[in-house]
């Protein structure tokens, strides 16, 4: 089961990036002077009719294009009714131009997207989920305690609905037994899935099985993957879980997630340009403070300590920390910079959010980085530490080849491995005060850090 879904995740992911890339060397492409002054538009959605030569009208998403010699059809997937297709086009003279036409070995009725929960006051949600094409809403009504829905499409077919808004946990936390943490996740949910299996922080169902263990995900789990929803609620459910066993999982905010927020587009997969526009509501408002992934993620913290342990997205700068702020000043600050608010502020202690320095954002701790950021020093790094009381940093956000320390004083451990190779994935496994890597096999590899 695993396999052939991580299979399919990884055939799926490269056919849509080729789609992607395409897009984006289209620009490049010189059809006339006349067509790239004009207003070039672009949309992901069903193929509905096709003419029967290479010229003439398509049908796609409900919209009319006018298909030319000039036009570039992407031949490499056979044309047919029903998959779906990106399209870039131009309107001119009152009629849709196509610039190019990349067909994609995907069928429209089979993808899937949501739940998406909306709170429309304290008692009242709405659920939205898009299915066989179609998009179904639910409203439920005085809800007052945890309701479970069941039942829904796709893979995460059971959500709780909490009435209670989730609040801000703490800052920092006492180190438990064992503790294994991942990052960079980027909706690649199969995989996530199956490294928590393999690893035995879930069973085969998806549920928790830690017992009074920690996970810590450390941000960007968003954006790129096409499963983005399936995971924000699989994380949920074992949030719910594992604090029931006596464990925890912390979910530490990332550069992307404030991103998505924010309406800063760039990053996600094209399924969710099609699934918005079929549901009817922005991307970013799918997570607006009134939806239930929305308001829980403006709950989390940026940066927390789990024992000796410190955990952020992206790295902490000395001059963040020139700033001297406590840890729930910092993630207080942070919280209240995130979308809608427009943060405001020319230093990372004052704008932690948008600051290149701030926590979501640095790649100091890197060698290949220090012309743009600078390069901190070890001391630098050791005042930090010293200050938040652990002694190693644990980041995300910066590719690594292996979960490992930056350097010889393994003071900072970069844990941002290719979950897009499913073969790839691997987490920073601590138990009894050791640290290992593991990876997707379950193998643990000897840090030499810790006890």
């Amino acid at each position: 089961y695993i396999v052939i879904h991580l299979s399919l995740s990884f055939f799926l992911r490269r056919e849509l990036m080729r789609f992607r890339i395409t897009f984006l060397l289209l620009i490049f492409f010189c059809f006339s002077e006349n067509l790239l002054a004009q207003q070039q538009q672009q949309m992901l959605d069903e193929i509905q009719s096709v003419p029967e030569g290479q010229t003439g009208e398509w049908k796609i998403g409900g919209k009319t294009f006018t298909v030319t010699a000039r036009t570039l059809v992407d031949q490499q997937t056979p044309v047919e009714v029903g998959l779906m297709a990106g399209i870039l086009y131009v309107e001119q003279d009152g009629k849709n131009i196509a610039l190019r036409i990349q067909p994609l070995p995907i069928k429209a009725a089979s993808i899937t997207d949501g739940p998406y929960v909306f709170w429309k006051d304290e008692s009242t949600a709405e659920v939205v989920t898009f299915f066989d094409g179609k998009v179904e809403r639910t409203t439920h009504e005085n809800i007052t305690e945890p309701l479970e829905i069941k039942d829904l499409a796709g893979v995460e077919s059971a959500i709780t609905l909490d009435p209670v808004a989730p609040q801000p946990p703490a800052s920092k936390w006492d180190a438990p037994e064992k503790l294994l943490a991942i990052s960079d996740l980027e909706g690649n949910y199969i995989s996530a899935r199956a490294f928590l299996t393999i690893n035995e922080v879930i069973d085969e169902q998806g549920n928790w099985i830690w017992d009074k263990g920690h996970l810590v995900l450390i941000g960007d789990l968003i954006d790129r993957g096409s499963q983005v929803t399936e995971l924000m609620w699989l994380i949920k459910r074992l949030e719910r879980q594992a604090e029931a066993a006596g464990g925890r999982v912390h979910y530490v905010l990332g550069n992307h997630e404030a991103m998505v927020m924010a309406g800063d587009l760039r990053y996600i997969h094209p399924k969710y340009i099609f699934t918005s526009q079929r549901i009817g509501i922005s991307y970013e408002e799918l997570f607006s403070e009134t939806s239930d992934i929305g308001r829980w993620w403006r709950s989390k913290n940026a940066v927390i300590t789990v024992g000796d342990l410190m955990f952020v997205h992206g790295g902490y700068s000395p001059r963040l920390d020139a700033a001297q702020l406590d840890m729930d000043t910092l993630n207080e600050r942070i919280r209240n910079g995130l979308a809608p608010a427009v943060p405001t502020g020319n230093s990372p202690g004052s704008n932690p959010v948008g600051d290149q320095h701030g926590p979501f954002w640095y790649r100091g701790h890197f060698d290949e980085h220090a012309a743009t950021w600078g390069k901190s020093s070890a001391a630098d790094v050791k005042k930090i530490l010293d200050r938040h009381e652990a002694k190693h940093i644990v980041i995300g956000h910066t590719v690594v080849e292996n979960v490992a320390p930056l350097d010889e004083t393994g003071q900072v451990i970069g844990i941002d491995v290719k979950w897009r190779d499913p073969l790839k994935g691997q987490g920073l496994l601590m138990v009894d005060g050791k640290l290992w890597r593991v990876n997707m096999k379950g193998e643990r590899t000897d840090l030499g850090l810790g006890k």
